[in-house]
């Protein structure tokens, strides 16, 4: 990124918001034909990859540091996670049968037998099971 005067930015990004600077490179952008975008899209391009990759860098390091400090490894987090056992829910049992014999648990929106039966001046207890 040779191109770029990075020292002289950096001065100036401390004055400004964020929000600034967007503004900034929104006015300069609609002043660019297409292959001034395309050139500018691909170094937005190369700075956000090279940033990413620090970024990642970054949180292994200090991932691993965190895990030194524990006693742990990588590997240990990973065992530790195979351990786990998932918590099976098991179903809920019907609590409610049409004459059909269409059950329902109770829960979520009533199906239709329930909701005519309703409508119709009756109970849902009517259908429950015993």
């Amino acid at each position: 990124m040779a191109e770029r005067n990075r020292g002289h930015a950096n001065t100036n990004n401390s004055e400004i918001s964020v929000e600034e600077r967007i503004a900034s490179i929104i006015q300069i952008m609609e002043t660019l034909d297409y292959p001034e975008l395309l050139r500018l899209r691909n170094l937005i391009d190369e700075e956000y990859n090279q940033k990413a990759e620090a970024a990642r860098v970054r949180v292994i390091a200090e991932s691993k540091e965190k895990l030194e400090q524990l006693g742990l490894t990588f590997e240990d987090v990973v065992a530790m996670q195979s351990k786990r056992k998932r918590v099976t829910r098991t179903p809920a049992k019907p609590k409610y049968m049409s004459p059909e014999g269409i059950p329902w648990t109770g829960r979520g929106q009533p199906p239709r037998f329930i909701r005519e039966h309703e409508e119709a001046g009756g109970s849902s207890d009517d259908f429950l099971i015993k």
